[in-house]
């Protein structure tokens, strides 16, 4: 999966709106919101998907942490 820095998306999508700004096209102000909602959403999701040990791998990890801080591990 290709992963791209938030720079540069928001860039991307920055550009977009500003094609749509200068050739006129007027996006209704509800659609602007439902994909703001939609994308912070999506954005909460990742988060809380990244930064909790959900999957093997990540109790894995939790359980390599806890050894660390015990001192079982050097």
């Amino acid at each position: 999966m290709m992963m791209f820095d938030s720079g540069s998306v928001t860039r991307f999508f920055g550009l977009i709106a500003a094609l749509l700004a200068y050739f006129g096209i007027h996006v209704p102000e509800d659609v602007t919101e439902a994909v703001a909602s939609l994308a912070i959403a999506v954005l909460a999701v990742y988060a809380a998907w990244k930064n909790n040990y959900i999957t093997k791998k990540g109790h894995e990890q939790k359980m390599a942490i806890e050894k660390v801080k015990k001192g079982e591990v050097a």
